[in-house]
């Protein structure tokens, strides 16, 4: 049996408030960080198309939240009103050539008809299983309360502590003391964030086995 992957597609929250310049920056600094963080496998690195979007596809569909979430603290650095819509479809991918935009698939139609429809919902997170998954989607509502909270410095510390830092490199990194720094990890309620990407492959596999 083939195995499942994430299709990811994403876009740029308020796009045109921005400049052209430090949005596509902004861009290509999270494509960066994404292509180089060793926590993801890739069947398809993210790749930009129409200026302000990304598509991309994981291996292991475990990995979808931490990635979703590590691009949107990534984005809501710069500016209050900075973010990421992510569509995240979980299904076969019948036809994986060498780039998202001409492969097709399951997981690729999932992803594809939640993005068109994400601007409607609330929670910028969204997930598209082959099942229905309403309480899972309900979970991400909550987890919407708490990322539409984050202010640019607890989403700079929130974008560290998925990259691995502790509180100790996080006061280094930002030239502040360890109990501001322990500060903001508490502000951006950052115990529940990782409890919920911790739990989120068990949470997942409840929709995916067969």
């Amino acid at each position: 049996m083939k195995s499942l992957r994430a299709v990811i597609t994403a876009d740029m929250v308020n796009y045109t408030q921005f400049s052209r310049e430090e949005a596509t920056i902004w861009l290509e600094e999270l494509l960066s960080l994404l292509h180089q963080n060793k926590a993801f496998k890739w069947a398809l690195k993210p790749e930009i198309y129409r200026g302000d979007s990304f598509q991309a596809v994981l291996k292991n569909t475990d990995e979808a939240m931490r990635m979703a979430i590590l691009a949107r603290a990534c984005i809501r650095k710069h500016a209050p009103n900075a973010d990421m819509r992510i569509a995240i479809g979980i299904g076969h991918t019948e036809l994986l050539t060498d780039r998202p935009g001409t492969s097709d698939g399951e997981a690729f139609r999932l992803s594809g008809h939640l993005a068109d429809k994400i601007r409607q919902q609330k929670a910028r997170i969204g997930i598209a299983l082959p099942r229905p998954s309403e309480p899972l989607s309900a979970t991400l509502d909550l987890l919407e309360t708490v990322i539409e909270s984050w202010t640019a410095a607890q989403s700079q510390v929130v974008e560290a502590l998925l990259q691995g830092k502790n509180v100790t490199q996080i006061a280094e990194m930002f030239s502040i003391s360890q109990s501001a720094a322990s500060q903001r990890v508490a502000a951006s309620k950052w115990w529940a964030i990782d409890s919920f990407i911790t739990t989120f492959p068990k949470q997942l596999s409840l929709y995916t086995k067969r």
